[in-house]
């Protein structure tokens, strides 16, 4: 009996991969954001293949690790999305991406929350017939939000030494990971709730999209608020063989984050073990009143000697907050000296230029 449902599965399998076989796919939409004007919402379309387990064999992990990477994206699929009381309709670029920029006009929430659109594909089977995808929507109460890094800075990575590391970065699945020193409790103040912050977080990296998932599921199980995210696109397609380079990639993400919402100040979180410090200066050198605190993960020991440290006196200097540490619990201390930790009423009051300290761990 075991050797004849064997058998038929392996029947199976051949039969979806004919026709029917490209027909049926998977939606991976990724949470997006929006102002007064604009929603922007963003996701892939790949081909649908059965859900591996991992288990806790090194090969077998690893295999499933390398299916996440090796997705088989699908272009030219007609995505459909509700949104607003409106439909609109796009189709699969030739990675599979879908984009969509929705014209909106409608106020901001008055607290922070997510909102909520449907994504389909009429044309072609899925799971689901449809999927809820959020939408970040930022409160008129408050005026300032979170910019942060991922690698080494929220999750312990090693990317900044793979060979050493490599067990980690390839094998190891999200309840394995470890989350940087204080990153949690320093975020949770901050956001007040995890799945419901109450100030806008947006991630930049240089992660691939493929991991997305894998981030999110982290950030569920460490309570780590959840955002928009800026993952970075390591396909090539057949008129771009380079794509952007790690510090063009996060400051153009950045600078999309700040040209969207021109009525917020940002606090600017990473690390140095992957230049964030010369990205962030270089931020706050071009916009100076945007930027109202950075916290950098010092991974080495480094951040106030050399390069790293001047670029950091130079931020003190042009009056922006600065903290860098071993990990963030020390982060905490200075988040209640500077009283990020109170009510989204006072942001106003303790981010105005005339009432900040410069300060420094």
């Amino acid at each position: 009996m075991a050797d004849l449902e064997h058998d038929l599965d392996l029947f199976d399998d051949l039969l979806e991969q004919g026709e029917g076989y490209y027909r049926k796919v998977r939606v991976l939409a990724y949470a997006g954001y929006r102002n007064e004007l604009v929603a922007r919402l963003k996701g892939r379309v790949v081909r649908y293949e059965k859900p591996l387990d991992a288990g806790e064999e090194l090969l077998t992990r690893l295999h499933a690790m390398l299916e996440i990477y090796n997705s088989n994206e699908l272009p030219g699929v007609p995505v459909r999305c509700e949104a607003y009381g409106h439909a609109y309709e796009t189709i699969t670029d030739a990675e599979g991406y879908f984009h969509f920029e929705l014209p909106m006009n409608q106020a901001l929430p008055s607290s922070t929350r997510w909102e909520h659109v449907t994504i389909s594909t009429p044309s072609n089977a899925t799971q689901q017939t449809s999927i809820k995808v959020p939408i970040l929507a930022p409160g008129r109460a408050g005026n300032w939000g979170i910019i942060s890094d991922i690698d080494d800075t929220v999750v312990e990575t090693g990317a900044t030494n793979f060979v050493k590391n490599w067990r980690r970065v390839l094998v190891e699945e999200a309840h394995d990971r470890l989350a940087v020193p204080g990153a949690s409790s320093l975020y949770k103040m901050i956001a007040k709730d995890h799945a419901d912050p109450a100030r806008p977080f947006f991630y930049v990296s240089s992660s691939p999209w493929n991991l997305y998932g894998f981030i999110a599921e982290f950030m569920e199980l460490n309570g780590i608020p959840h955002g928009a995210m800026f993952l970075k696109d390591y396909g090539i397609d057949r008129s771009q063989f380079i794509r952007k380079g790690h510090d063009e990639h996060k400051l153009d993400a950045i600078e999309q984050v700040l040209a969207f919402y021109p009525n917020l100040r940002f606090i600017l979180i990473g690390d140095n073990g992957q230049r964030d410090v010369s990205i962030y200066a270089k931020v706050v050198s071009d916009y100076p009143a945007r930027v109202a605190a950075v916290f950098i993960r010092d991974v080495d020991g480094s951040c106030r000697s050399g390069l790293e440290g001047e670029l950091l006196k130079q931020i003190e200097q042009r009056g922006v907050l600065t903290f860098c540490g071993a990990g963030f619990e020390d982060a905490i201390n200075v988040v209640r000296e500077f009283q990020l930790d109170r009510p989204l009423e006072a942001a106003g009051a303790v981010l105005s230029p005339t009432d900040r300290e410069i300060s420094s761990a």
